[in-house]
């Protein structure tokens, strides 16, 4: 009796071992992150009041700080450098890699009600940010600033003629190095249209959205190129997560440097406030806003259905990853009444073009840092900020903190600074869970959305699908896992 009790006693420790080990190894980056964020804090801080004392061991030079910087602006430098083939690969496999030869009332419903979701998430996160201001530096005290931008901005018709322009490049090549811009001569003041550095994300989202629709109406003559974006969005998956393992390093000396320039108290308090304006942003649409587009659109009990998502929801906030949650949030979307054909179509593509979470998060992190930097962002710039929030948010892939990438994005959209993404970057590893358990769950209430909306229709008159579906589910799978991979 005593050596079974014994034998039952080892077998719990080895049980218990065996676990914390698996969950220490499946949280490690996000202890990593959470370790370089508090040793970048505490030697940034120690650095910089020994300097307040009066008694500094050694003066923080300009050279120093920069010479600190170094491996944050290698890490800064590699999420610049995945954001083209990221995105252009993600959207043009979201949009033709999905077994279907045309758009029919499905897709197109399911492309139009995500893009919708996320669109109004990012809104949601700029009338939050917009109304907290957790960046602090009231507007007021940003007029002078703001008058500055005013003397070289260009008007509305400036600004919606760049826009054009940009969105349809005359050079394919050189929209991933240039964008074009609206200036004024400083003499006579005319317009002169000038190519500025930087990439021109609309023009490469509207060529590759054309691209993807394209290539799904001509899947078997486009099925080369579709092999090449696969195998090249698989190969930026796997560098973002190269990236993303140096990123605790190049955090803790993006942090250091930042609070040896910059006092603890301000970025505390800011930081506080910015998490805050996050949190509520995601609150009000994960409780609001789909809610209500389950129970008006979709016609079903939104508490019986989050009931049934709680397993893929406590999935997506311990993995951080929507497409790593992709089988769970098809089994629980089943079990709460959506049909197989609906689900099986519309979660995949979910995963990949469906970021609601990430958009609004984008969006107010945007806005945070301009706030940061004393820049009052124009109504045409918030305009933009929103809508590249949302297509920056479709171009995410679906693994944990792939939204640091686009971010990158959306700051070059307006011109602003990326220095301060040190600040998002020390507690991103903490929104990232409620963003993507955002993401996961509109996912799924698209899935009821959609189904009532066309569904029905798609399963009856869509036959072409039933045979694409009856013979490619299992390499549907397959193929979404490897495009998150």
């Amino acid at each position: 009796a005593v050596v079974s009790t014994q034998s039952r006693a080892n077998n719990l420790r080895e049980m218990s071992s065996s676990r914390a080990g698996r969950v220490l190894r499946s949280n490690l980056l996000s202890i990593l992150t959470v370790a370089g964020v508090l040793v970048g804090i505490i030697c940034g801080v120690l650095i910089r009041s020994s300097v307040e004392e009066g008694e500094p061991m050694f003066k923080p030079s300009d050279n120093l700080v920069k010479g600190i910087r170094i491996p944050g602006d290698l890490l800064l430098r590699g999420l610049n450098m995945l954001v083209l083939p990221l995105v252009m690969t993600s959207i043009i496999l979201g949009i033709a890699g999905n077994k279907r030869s045309k758009f029919n009332k499905q897709a197109a419903v399911t492309v139009l009600y995500y893009l919708g979701t996320t669109l109004f998430a990012a809104i949601i996160g700029l009338v939050l940010v917009s109304a907290i201001e957790p960046g602090g530096s009231p507007a007021a005290q940003r007029t002078e600033g703001a008058d500055l931008d005013d003397d070289n901005s260009t008007n509305v018709l400036d600004f919606t003629v760049d826009l054009l322009k940009n969105l349809i490049p005359s050079n394919m090549v050189a929209m991933s190095m240039v964008r074009t811009k609206t200036e004024y001569d400083d003499i006579d003041h005319h317009p002169l249209e000038r190519n500025v550095d930087g990439m021109n994300m609309l023009g490469i989202i509207f060529i590759s959205i054309a691209f993807g629709v394209i290539a799904m109406a001509n899947k078997e003559e486009c099925k080369p190129l579709l092999d090449f974006c696969l195998s090249i969005n698989i190969i930026i998956n796997k560098l973002t997560r190269v990236v993303l393992w140096y990123s605790p390093l190049g955090i803790m000396f993006l942090v250091m440097a930042e609070y040896i320039t910059s006092g603890i108290g301000d970025y505390a308090q800011q930081i506080g406030l910015y998490i805050a304006t996050v949190l509520a942003g995601l609150a009000i649409h994960f409780f609001l806003a789909l809610p209500i587009c389950l129970l008006v659109l979709g016609k079903k009990n939104p508490l019986y259905y989050y009931q049934a998502l709680l397993p893929a929801m406590a999935t997506a906030f311990g993995t951080a990853s929507s497409t790593v949650t992709i089988p769970l949030t098809m089994k629980c979307a089943k079990k709460a009444g959506v049909s197989e054909d609906v689900v099986d179509f519309v979660i995949p593509v979910g995963a990949t073009i469906n970021m609601d979470g990430t958009a609004l998060y984008e969006a107010v992190a945007c806005l945070f840092i301009a706030q940061i930097n004393d820049v009052q962002l124009t109504n045409p710039q918030i305009v933009i900020t929103a809508l590249t929030a949302t297509v920056a948010a479709i171009g995410a892939a679906g693994i944990p903190s792939a939204g640091l990438v686009t971010l990158v994005m959306v700051l070059n959209a307006v011109d602003l600074d990326t220095r301060h993404i040190a600040l998002i970057l020390t507690v991103d590893w903490l929104l990232d869970r409620f963003r993507t358990m955002t993401n996961v769950v509109g996912d799924a209430v698209g899935c009821a959305v959609i189904e009532r909306v066309a569904g029905t229709c798609c399963r009856d008159g869509d036959q072409e699908f039933q045979e694409l579906k009856n013979k490619d589910q299992d390499t549907t799978m397959e193929h979404t896992s490897h495009v998150g991979a």
